[in-house]
């Protein structure tokens, strides 16, 4: 297994995505123990989505901001798109 192919597994193991049978492998391959920057990445990597799973998001006054900037109104003004899947109706 190559690096990048161990780290593409790794990520998306790490976020909870489907790795296609290459993460099932990755986990018993030894990779990340004969590969010392391997493992420096995935520590960085498991470091950073807890930082992250940790952190606020914006306040919505932050995000009301941006998206007036980007010409697409407040929040409550562009209503939520419906989700056909829940069976939402559009505001």
């Amino acid at each position: 297994m190559t690096c990048a192919e161990y780290r593409a597994a790794m990520s998306a193991r790490l976020d909870g995505e489907d790795t296609g049978g290459l993460g099932e492998a990755v986990g018993t391959n030894g990779h990340e123990h004969s590969c010392a920057d391997c493992t420096r990445w995935l520590a960085t990597a498991r470091r950073l989505r807890d930082f992250s799973a940790r952190a606020p998001g914006p306040s919505a006054e932050w995000s009301d901001g941006l998206l007036g900037r980007l010409g697409l109104g407040r929040a409550e003004d562009r209503g939520q798109a419906a989700d056909p899947d829940r069976g939402e109706d559009r505001a």
